[in-house]
């Protein structure tokens, strides 16, 4: 029983990990797009920093919308090692990036001189991988989803020049979908085929302080809590070789329902910007991520009787460093441009296929048009590079060794934004 019960886990493994997809994402579409976060906390430059800092709304002298919409375009390819170890083989598995649409909104009401009140609604965790039926690790993963969407109410009070202060709650939706290959060892029975999807709620929370200490220096501090979902399923197995079926069966493990608890890790960031001069802006961030808390996680399955499976994933918290700078072209005309680095969550002699993550770079640019004194237009665009991610793993006879890298690992993210301002 023990043993069976092993092998389901394994074979359910794949679920929590394709979470892999569910990066911890900046690009909203907002204008900060075009800095790569850089100074995100600290900008308070129009009605994204809702989310972003919502301290950083006592900035804006007006009420204000901003509505960005675009896309996730990814360019991602496993190139197989030599180590790798398979039964029937298998090739990389093509383009596993998959169109992903960006878009949000972001409101803020001037309700006084020194209370501003926002309400955010976007998406900044998730992606979806999608490899061909004989890529060589069809056992792990052949096509994952994580879609999620927050609504995040907030409100922020100025207690003089230099101190504002804001908070909020968010509400979370996730939708989490897996698919893979199960090996039924005997060739002649072929592959049977495992799927997955769920959908959850839950609640978090954000902080954020606003400090200009100078005309020139504004700091910002924000702080975003804990996600924690908990998705439960029916796996839909098909295929299964009739011995592999019958032990299942037997167990009672087969039908079973699996419970799957993942959290968003908690982050922290501070940002920076200094008005060097009237026409250039420098800013940055400073950032941590608790990604040790997302690696550890149960696996909860329901049988005859209860059965959990602790596992720990040992990632490792990450940190993010950005910069960059806006400059005025013109009065009508600002540019920007930033870089920024965040270091990998797992090392590679943990990283699995269904966790193909690095060290991430990221450059952006963009423009912003003021086309009358209400309104804005923005263009923005950024690369993710997700560098080689190399693993060597394996998990059992049934799973096969998988060996390689990715020859590409690429995310070009390209929005449009506009800003509306209202009132006086």
């Amino acid at each position: 029983m023990l043993k069976v019960f092993a092998l389901l886990a394994a074979i359910f493994i794949s679920a929590q990990t394709a979470w892999s997809a569910g990066i911890s994402l900046y690009e909203t579409g907002a204008p900060d797009l075009g800095t790569a976060s850089a100074g995100r906390a600290a900008m308070g430059a129009d009605a994204s920093t809702a989310a972003a800092n919502p301290a950083a709304m006592t900035l804006l002298d007006r009420s204000q919308l901003l509505v960005a919409g675009g896309a996730m375009l990814p360019d991602i390819n496993f190139e197989r090692g030599s180590q790798t170890s398979v039964r029937g083989g298998g090739g990389g598995g093509g383009n596993a990036g998959v169109f992903f649409p960006i878009g949000a909104a972001f409101y803020v009401y001037k309700l006084s001189d020194r209370i501003r009140l926002g309400v955010a609604a976007y998406s900044n965790f998730g992606l979806a991988s999608d490899y061909s039926l004989n890529w060589v690790g069809r056992y792990y993963v052949t096509t994952s989803s994580l879609i999620t969407g927050q609504v995040n109410p907030s409100i922020a009070y100025r207690f003089n020049d230099w101190l504002s202060v804001g908070a909020g709650f968010s509400f979370n939706v996730a939708r989490f979908y897996d698919q893979a290959k199960i090996n039924n060892i005997l060739p002649r029975f072929g592959d049977g085929g495992l799927s997955i999807e769920s959908w959850d709620e839950a609640f978090g929370g954000n902080v954020g302080i606003l400090l200009q200490p100078i005309s020139k220096l504004r700091i910002g501090l924000t702080y975003q809590s804990p996600v924690d979902f908990k998705f439960g399923f029916h796996p839909f197995v098909t295929g299964l070789s009739p011995g592999l079926s019958a032990a299942l069966k037997k167990s009672g493990l087969l039908g079973a329902k699996v419970n799957l608890g993942q959290t968003e890790p908690q982050q922290f960031m501070a940002s920076g910007l200094y008005q060097l001069t009237p026409t250039l802006a420098l800013m940055g961030n400073i950032g941590w991520q608790d990604w040790s808390q997302f690696g550890q996680t149960t696996l909860g399955i329901s049988g005859e009787t209860q059965k959990n499976l602790a596992v720990n994933l040992n990632y490792s918290n990450t940190i993010q460093i950005a910069f960059g700078g806006q400059y005025r072209l013109a009065e009508s005309w600002l540019w920007s441009a930033g870089f920024a680095y965040d270091s990998s969550p797992v090392s590679e002699e943990n990283r699995t296929p269904t966790l193909p993550l690095d060290r991430q770079l990221r450059f952006g640019a963009g423009v912003q048009y003021v086309i009358n004194k209400d309104m804005t237009a923005g263009l923005a665009n950024e690369v993710l590079d997700g560098s080689g991610a190399p693993y060597d793993t394996q998990r059992g006879p049934l799973a096969g060794r998988v060996q390689g890298n990715f020859s590409s690992n690429i995310i070009d993210f390209l929005a449009v934004n506009l800003i509306w301002k209202f009132g006086n």
